[in-house]
């Protein structure tokens, strides 16, 4: 029987408690648990799984849960794999690498070859140390414009929940809170084999999220910036997107012209005014499919679109989802039966 692969989780204070904990379970049951509760043949763990954080002792997570690490940062171990998982980071505003001893010991290892995969918002730790530079990378929806401003270099896949090159070297990102799931059978898959991830997957009654992080994601995020026009218009056009002309009216309201208003809410923003009054649109479509049974082609009305066909055609470019499938996947009719009164 091979030795396990040697992972070191890392786990800072600023780590999601549950994400350190999900990988941590879910790897070091991957070839123990399938045997000791259906097979009954010897165990053949697959990772040997150590915690590693700062050296002064045991770590208050953001959450409030306390971990003692099995090592430190000041380790010269070398891993075969090290996991970065969920962090709970602002997300408008870049970390300060002063405040994150990880991230040295990160590049160290870096630069030794070990390999490096991140789940969720851990990816920015490997955007800092620059692993993610020029490669296809994913994270949670709502670091976009920490990326977009900070790591453009990182050629991010919000579309994709799971990132790499190559499955047997090389990094991995997973995107979203629960990304650690899908980042932790990938792994199990690569280092111990299809059947074993798949006798997780059952054991963990761990469902097919697929590749889609943009039916959970906020098509309309509040983005701080500094330019008071654009401030201005998002307010206006807040209370007026179902107009008929709703970008002129916008630069209207601010007084400038259509081409400065344009780039000057492209620089504050992210998006083209279009593209903003589509999301706005398309987000306050989804609050109606999620709590009422309002028809389709009324709430296309209600939002802007006199035309259903391109409404759901709109909707399942933004979403991933039709209507349909939104109001199935997040309406009354899911929540509605844990409560009483629904």
């Amino acid at each position: 029987m091979p030795d396990p692969t040697i992972v070191f989780l890392v786990a800072p204070t600023e780590a999601s408690a549950s994400s350190v904990s999900g990988l941590y379970d879910t790897l070091m049951a991957a070839g123990r648990d399938w045997q000791f509760l259906v097979t009954g043949e010897d165990p053949a763990p697959i990772f040997d799984v150590k915690l590693i954080g700062p050296p002064h002792g045991p770590n208050q997570q953001s959450s409030g849960l306390t971990i003692l690490p099995d090592l430190t940062f000041e380790t010269t171990d070398r891993p075969d794999i090290i996991i970065v998982p969920g962090l709970t980071l602002s997300p408008f505003e870049r970390l300060n690498p002063d405040d994150h001893p990880a991230l040295p010991w990160l590049r160290d290892q870096a630069d030794q070859g070990t390999r490096i995969v991140s789940a969720c918002s851990g990816a920015i730790y490997l955007a800092e140390i620059g692993l993610l530079d020029g490669i296809e990378a994913t994270t949670h929806w709502a670091f976009e414009d920490l990326f977009r401003w900070h790591y453009p270099n990182v050629r991010l896949r919000l579309d994709l929940g799971l990132c790499f090159s190559r499955a047997d070297q090389g990094v991995v990102t997973s995107g979203g809170t629960t990304g650690w799931q899908e980042l932790a059978l990938f792994l199990i898959a690569n280092y111990g084999g299809a059947q074993r991830a798949a006798h997780t997957a059952k054991v963990w009654l761990m469902a097919d999220r697929g590749e889609l992080q943009a039916p959970y994601a906020s098509t309309l995020r509040a983005t701080p910036h500094g330019d008071k026009a654009v401030d201005a218009a998002q307010v206006w056009i807040a209370n007026h997107y179902r107009r008929d002309t709703p970008v002129a009216e916008m630069a209207a309201v601010t007084g400038l012209s259509p081409t400065s208003f344009a780039r000057r809410f492209r620089k504050a923003t992210g998006q083209t005014p279009l593209e903003y009054v589509q999301a706005l649109r398309i987000e306050e479509a989804r609050q109606m499919l999620e709590a009422s049974e309002t028809a389709v082609a009324d709430i296309a009305e209600e939002v802007g679109y006199s035309d259903t066909a391109s409404f759901r055609r709109l909707f399942k470019r933004r979403t991933g989802l039709t209507p349909a499938e939104h109001r199935r996947m997040f309406g009354r009719a899911r929540f509605g039966r844990y409560t009483q009164n629904e």
